[in-house]
This record gives structure tokens, C-alpha cells and sequence, in this order.
């Protein structure tokens, strides 16, 4: 009895996994959320994302020094964050947990793309109009800084931390909406189901990306640091979420009375294995 549930337990988990790989590469699936998507959202969320990771690299704040030590430092990359916090949890109201999955993925991508792209320019030897005029454009975007951590060793930590706390932000996210059968389009609803994901996926992102790039890659901080850089980013970072927030709610009741992404959701349907309960149902009937 004990091996046919081991059995069991085994056949589902590779289901799962093989599932989820058909999943995760099914470009017709990816094609089609891109065009669901309205452009401005896909936009402002990959130019939010290349940008706050750029930011990352400078340390804008620090305090409640311990010991000579910083507990809390802050880099610019906050002033960003909360934006793609945000649009996430917009993207997963309504068009569900695995696809804010596939659009966090599609965005580190590009973000990477992106930093490869400046390491590339930074590596021609510019002469003109003066001897080391490069350095400007190094400096910027920090590819001549010694101590600190390197824009690639930034690229590592952002991406690695980008994914994990995305990943996290919109599984919690969709889980929560179980809890609201009633009303799961409700206003205390979305609420809920933001300031509860933003501030665990804020705190996943923070911690991860300066356990990387300030203890790993430059060994500048203690954990204990680290936990209170996370902590007050996150904090920090959900003030923004509460006072926005009415602002993401109807944005998707915009698009839930528009249909926007009705095509996208008739095809999940047809090729999910199951119902994803975080995001929006529409009626049969045409939206008009």
C-alpha cells in the first residue's frame, strides 16, 4: 500500500514537472499574452526593470550604524521596485499566476540582454574627443568600479532575485484569491492579495539580491545587515503599494469590463490541465 502511494506520489510529480516544462516553453502561449498585454504595461515593466537594476548599484542610504556597522542601506533600485510590484499583481488578477510567472521570466531576459549590451559597448577603447572620454559612460553604469560589486555580478544577483521574489509574488498572490470565493474581484480582495504578496516577494527580492551582490560577489555586509536592508525595502516599498494600489484595482476592472485578454484566457482553457483561480473569469457572452 505504502509503495503504491510512493508510486503515486512519484507519477504525479513528474506530470507536474513535464507540464510545467510544456508550460514554460509554449511560445504560441507566450506569443499570445504579449499581444493580450496592453504594450504600455509591457513596456513600463521592462524599462522599470533594466532601470532599477541599473540604480542597484548605487548605495543611496545607510543608518542605524551598530557597531560601525550599517543595519539599513538602501539603494536606488527602491524607487523602482514597487512599480513592478505593482504591474505584477495587475498582470496576475487577470491573466493568472502562471502567465505573471512567463512575463517575469520574459522580462529578466531582456534585462540581461540589455546589461550584455552596455558590458559590450563598455569594452570598446573610446579615444575621441579625448583620451578616456569612456569613462564617463564606465563610471555611469558602473563598469570601472573597483570595490564594489561589477555591473555582471549585479546582473546575477538582479536576475536571480528578479525571478525568485516574481515567482513568489505571484504564487502568493493566486493562492490568496482561494480565500475569496465571494467576492474574489472585490476590492478588499485585490487589496489583500497585494500588501500580503508585495511584502513577502519585496522582502525575497531584497534579501537575495544583496545576499549576492554585498556579501557573495563583495563582501560588504552582514546577514544581519542584509535582513535589514529587506525589511525596510520592503516596508518602504508596501507605503507605495497601499497608497497605488487603488490605482492597479481599477486598471483591472478596466480590462475585466473591456475583455481585455479574452482570447488569451479561451486558449488557457483549452491547453491547461488545471483552472487557475487567481485571475479573472468572463461570461460566455461577448463583451461589448
Amino acid at each position: 500500500m505504502k509503495m503504491k502511494k510512493e508510486k503515486s506520489c512519484l507519477a504525479k510529480t513528474f506530470f507536474l514537472i513535464t507540464d510545467t516544462g510544456k508550460w514554460l516553453f509554449d511560445l504560441t502561449d507566450l506569443k499570445m499574452l504579449l499581444r493580450s498585454i496592453p504594450g504600455p504595461v509591457t513596456m513600463l515593466l521592462v524599462m522599470s526593470t533594466i532601470t532599477m537594476n541599473l540604480a542597484a548599484n548605487k548605495i543611496i542610504w545607510s543608518g542605524l550604524i551598530i557597531n560601525g556597522v550599517p543595519f539599513v542601506s538602501i539603494t536606488g533600485g527602491i524607487f523602482l521596485s514597487w512599480i513592478i510590484f505593482l504591474l505584477m499583481d495587475i498582470v496576475t488578477k487577470t491573466f493568472g499566476t502562471k502567465a505573471a510567472i512567463k512575463l517575469t521570466v520574459t522580462a529578466a531576459v531582456i534585462n540581461a540582454f540589455a546589461v550584455c549590451f552596455l558590458a559590450c559597448i563598455a569594452a570598446f577603447p573610446a579615444k575621441y574627443p579625448f583620451e578616456g572620454a569612456s569613462s564617463v559612460f564606465d563610471t555611469l553604469f558602473g563598469f570601472k568600479a573597483l570595490a564594489a560589486p561589477q555591473p555582471w555580478q549585479i546582473l546575477v544577483s538582479s536576475t536571480v532575485a528578479y525571478i525568485v521574489s516574481g515567482v513568489i509574488n505571484a504564487v502568493v498572490h493566486g493562492a490568496l484569491g482561494k480565500l475569496f470565493k465571494k467576492n474574489p474581484d472585490g476590492k478588499t480582495a485585490f487589496y489583500v492579495r497585494s500588501y500580503t504578496s508585495t511584502i513577502i516577494g519585496q522582502f525575497a527580492d531584497n534579501f537575495v539580491f544583496a545576499a549576492l551582490a554585498f556579501k557573495v560577489f563583495a563582501p560588504f555586509y552582514t546577514y544581519s545587515t542584509i535582513t535589514g536592508i529587506a525589511l525596510a525595502g520592503a516596508l518602504l516599498e508596501l507605503v507605495c503599494e497601499v497608497v497605488f494600489s487603488p490605482v492597479g484595482y481599477r486598471i483591472c476592472s478596466k480590462w475585466q469590463s473591456d475583455g481585455v485578454g479574452r482570447d488569451y484566457l479561451e486558449y488557457c482553457h483549452k491547453m491547461e490541465v488545471s483552472k487557475d483561480p487567481s485571475r479573472f473569469e468572463f461570461t460566455n457572452e461577448k463583451t461589448q
